[in-house]
């Protein structure tokens, strides 16, 4: 096995976006992220590949904020 896979071989990566594409239409992916994160401990799965995912699904805990007024094109 790989640095970075689980036992079943599958990258930090692939256990994402599989995670994500399991999502139901119109969920709440950052609360979602936060439960899975919570559920990390639970899993089997290699410490590398733990702190990788955590990594990854932390980053989908975050939301947008929308662009400042300062931050925007103006249009001429």
């Amino acid at each position: 096995m790989g640095e970075g896979t689980s036992s079943q071989g599958e990258t930090p990566e692939a256990l994402f976006l599989a995670w994500l594409f399991a999502q139901p239409q119109g969920a709440d992916i950052a609360a979602a992220a936060r439960v899975q994160i919570g559920r990390l401990d639970r899993i089997d799965i290699g410490a590398e590949t733990r702190a990788k995912l955590i990594g990854l699904l932390s980053q989908a805990t975050v939301t947008p904020q929308r662009a400042s007024r300062r931050g925007k094109r103006l249009r001429h």
